[in-house]
C-alpha cells in the first residue's frame, strides 16, 4: 500500500484502515502479508520508484488525490515497465468515476476503486484469491475487459464505521509519526459547489464509536504525535465534539503532546467552534477557529450552493474571539464562478471592517467530481495547471466575471493583505484611517499593491510576481514562505517597506496616524521565537522604547498619547508604563529543517496570529533622570 502524502511523517490513515478491515477477515488474514511505504511528494520520483519496486508485493495500492497524481503515474509507469502482470488497485478522489481516464485499452490489471475503500478493497483481496479471479463481480471497480471499460456497481457505505477497527489501538502504527490524521465521523450535510465531501457521502454522517476515539486521542498524546489534523468535515456540528476537544485538550496537560491541532470548522455553529477554540488555547495547544466564507457576494454563494452565517452575527462572532484573544481565520476562494475583481476586493474590505483577523484566499483548485467541474464550460472557466510533474492539479485563472489579468490582480491584492493585515503590520494605522473615512480598506491594500510596483528588484515583491507566474500558491507554504520572509529572512526589508509606504502617504500628515505607526511597529510580531529583535528607533512622538530585555521591549507612552492608544491598540489599563513581551508560542527557526517544513511552520501560526502577537503589561511608570 503507497501512500504520497503532502506532508513528512505522517500517519498513513487509508492505508491503516485498509489493512485492519481487510485483517478483520480471516480469509484475507491468512492469505496476505500487508506492508506501508508512505513519503512525502516531496521525495524524488526516483526514489519512490526504488522503494516501491523493492518493496516487490503482489498487489500493490495507491492513494491517489490532486496532490499527488502526477507522482502516482510516474511510479506506476516504472512499476508496469518492470512488472508488467502484477495487480495494481487505484484509490481516491482523484480517480474515482474517472477510469476512463486513468486506464489504458490494454491495461487489464489495474482496477479503480470508485467508492469507500475499505469494503471494495477487501472483496477484491477476496477475488483474487480465486482460482480464476474475475474482478467485474467485485462491487465499486473499474476495470478493461477485452478493450472496454466496465464498472460495477458501488456497494453501500458503511452505516457502522466501528466495523473498521482502529489502526492505532490495533498496533498498525508505531511512534515515529509526528502528524496524526483523526477522523471521527463521516459525510457532510453540504453540497457546495467547488467540493466534493457532500456529494460523494450524500448527505449521511456516520460516527465512530465515542470511546474508540477517546482512546484514539490518548494513544496519539502517548505517541508524541506532534500535530494532530482533524479531517472530519464540519468539526464542531456534533455536541461531543465539544467533549472530545476536552479530552484532547487533557491529554496535552497530561502527556505534553500534541501541541498543535487543525481542523476544518462547521459551518454555522460559531459558537460551538469558539468554544473549542478556548478549550485548545487553554491548553496550550496551538489552534485557530476558521471560519468558512469562501465569497462575500450573494451572487457567487448562490451560484455555488453556499449558505454562510449573516455578517451582523460574524461581526459579533469575531468581537467576541477579539475579546477572549482566540485566534481566528477567514478562508475565501478566489476567483469562484460570479466573482469580479471588484467584489473581491469589497468582500476582504468588508471581512476587515467586521474585524477579520487573518484573511486566507485560498486558489480555485477545480476538484474532480465536483459541481464545478461538471459545469466548468457553462461556466466559463479557464485553468492551468499547477503543482508540476507531482500533481494532477488544475487552478482556476478565470471565469466569465473575471479575466486573466482580473485573477493575477487580485492575486496581488491577496498578497498585500496578507503582507499588512494578517501579520498585523499595518492594523492600528489601517482601522484608524478607515474609521476616520480617510481610506477604505480595498483602497489601502490597493495602494500598497501599486507601491509594491515601484519596487521592481525587492525580494518580496519578486517573490509575489514569481509566485503568480509559476502558480506557486497552489501550495499552501507559499503563503507561510512569504510570512518567513517577511517576519524573518527579510524583516528588515519589509520593516523599510513599510515606513516608506507609510509617509509617502498624505495621511502621514496625521500626527494620529504617525503615533499609531509607532504602536503598529512594536506590535509587528515574530514567527520563530528566535528571530533578533527589531532595534527601535528609540524616542517616539508618541511611544517611547526605554529597553530591552530577552524578548520583551520597556516602553513608555508619551502623556498627550496615553489614553488614546490604550483604546486604539487594546492595552491594558494602567500605564504609561508598559512591558510588550514577543514570547509567546512560538517555536525557534530551525537550520535543520527544510524551508517547506519551515513554510508550512509560519503558515500554520499566521492562521494563529493571536497565539504570536506580543503582550502588554502596565508597569509603574519609570522614573526619568
Amino acid at each position: 500500500m503507497v501512500e504520497l502524502s503532502v506532508f513528512e511523517r505522517i500517519t498513513p490513515l487509508v492505508s491503516g484502515y485498509l489493512e485492519a478491515y481487510a485483517r478483520a477477515d480471516d480469509v484475507l488474514t491468512g492469505e496476505y502479508v500487508y506492508r506501508t511505504y508512505t513519503t512525502s511528494i516531496k521525495t524524488p520520483a526516483a526514489e519512490v520508484t526504488r522503494h516501491v519496486l523493492d518493496l516487490d508485493a503482489d498487489i500493490y495500492t495507491f492513494s491517489c488525490y490532486v496532490w499527488n497524481m502526477g507522482l502516482v503515474r510516474q511510479v506506476l509507469a516504472a512499476l508496469r515497465a518492470a512488472r508488467p502482470h502484477v495487480p495494481v488497485l487505484l484509490g481516491g478522489p482523484q480517480v474515482m468515476h474517472h477510469a476512463d481516464q486513468q486506464l489504458s485499452p490494454t491495461d487489464t490489471v489495474t482496477a479503480v476503486c470508485n467508492g469507500e475503500g475499505e469494503g471494495i478493497f477487501a472483496a477484491y483481496l477476496r477475488e483474487l484469491t480465486e482460482t480464476t479471479p474475475d474482478l467485474t463481480k467485485v462491487p465499486g471497480l473499474s476495470v478493461r475487459r477485452d478493450g472496454q471499460l466496465i464498472t460495477t456497481p458501488a456497494p453501500p457505505r458503511l452505516a457502522n464505521l466501528n466495523e473498521i477497527p482502529s489502526p492505532y489501538l490495533t498496533g498498525l502504527f508505531d511512534d515515529e509519526y509526528t502528524i496524526g490524521l483523526l477522523e471521527t465521523n463521516r459525510g457532510c450535510p453540504y453540497h457546495c459547489g467547488f467540493c466534493y465531501w457532500g456529494a460523494a457521502t450524500n448527505d449521511r454522517v456516520y460516527r465512530f464509536d465515542e470511546e474508540r476515539v477517546r482512546d484514539e486521542i490518548t494513544w496519539m498524546g502517548r505517541n508524541n504525535v506532534f500535530f494532530v489534523y482533524l479531517v472530519d468535515a464540519n468539526w464542531g456540528m456534533l455536541g461531543r465534539d465539544i467533549e472530545l476537544s476536552q479530552h484532547m485538550a487533557d491529554c496535552t496537560r497530561e502527556y505534553g503532546m500534541p501541541k498543535t491541532v487543525y481542523f476544518s470548522a462547521a459551518k454555522n455553529k460559531p459558537q460551538a467552534v469558539t468554544k473549542i477554540t478556548e478549550i485548545f488555547q487553554h491548553a496550550g495547544l496551538v489552534a485557530s477557529q476558521p471560519v468558512s466564507i469562501q465569497s462575500m457576494e450573494p451572487r457567487v454563494l448562490d451560484l455555488v450552493a453556499r449558505s454562510n452565517i449573516k455578517l451582523s452575527a460574524f461581526a459579533a462572532l469575531q468581537q467576541d474571539l477579539r475579546e477572549k484573544r482566540v485566534s481566528s481565520f477567514i478562508e475565501l476562494i478566489w476567483p469562484l464562478p460570479g466573482e469580479t475583481l471588484d467584489s473581491f476586493k469589497s468582500g476582504i474590505g468588508q471581512l476587515c471592517d467586521n474585524g477579520a483577523q487573518t484573511v486566507i484566499a485560498y486558489s480555485h483548485l477545480l476538484l474532480n467530481n465536483t459541481p464545478i467541474y461538471h459545469n466548468r464550460d457553462r461556466l466559463g472557466l479557464t485553468t492551468r495547471p499547477a503543482g508540476g510533474d507531482v500533481a494532477d492539479a488544475r487552478i482556476v485563472i478565470a471565469t466569465r466575471e473575471a479575466s486573466t489579468a482580473d485573477f493575477a490582480d487580485g492575486m496581488r491584492f491577496f498578497y498585500a493583505v496578507h503582507a499588512l493585515h494578517n501579520t498585523r503590520s499595518l492594523r492600528t494605522v489601517a482601522e484608524y484611517l478607515v474609521g476616520a473615512g480617510v481610506t477604505t480598506y480595498a483602497a489601502l491594500f490597493s495602494e500598497f499593491v501599486d507601491y509594491w510596483r515601484s519596487r521592481p528588484d525587492d525580494p518580496l515583491v519578486r517573490f509575489v510576481e514569481h509566485s503568480i507566474a509559476s502558480a506557486d500558491y497552489y501550495d499552501l507554504g507559499n503563503y507561510g514562505l512569504f510570512v518567513h520572509l517577511a517576519l524573518h529572512q527579510h524583516r528588515d526589508v519589509f520593516a523599510d517597506q513599510l515606513r516608506d509606504f507609510a509617509t509617502s502617504r498624505d495621511w502621514w500628515a496625521d500626527p494620529k496616524a504617525r503615533a499609531r505607526f509607532e504602536i503598529d511597529t512594536i506590535n509587528r510580531p515574530y514567527v520563530y521565537s528566535n528571530t533578533p529583535l527589531d532595534e527601535p528607533s528609540g524616542a517616539g512622538a508618541a511611544v517611547r522604547v526605554l529597553g530591552r530585555t530577552g524578548r520583551q521591549y520597556t516602553v513608555e507612552l508619551a502623556s498627550e498619547w496615553t489614553e488614546e492608544l490604550q483604546d486604539a491598540a487594546r492595552l491594558p489599563a494602567g500605564g504609561p508604563g508598559y512591558v510588550v513581551d514577543h514570547k509567546r508560542l512560538q517555536f525557534p527557526n530551525m537550520a535543520t529543517q527544510t524551508l517547506e517544513h519551515n513554510a508550512h511552520y509560519c503558515h500554520g501560526m499566521i492562521e494563529k496570529v493571536e497565539n504570536i502577537a506580543p503582550v502588554w503589561r502596565a508597569v509603574p511608570a519609570p522614573a526619568h533622570h
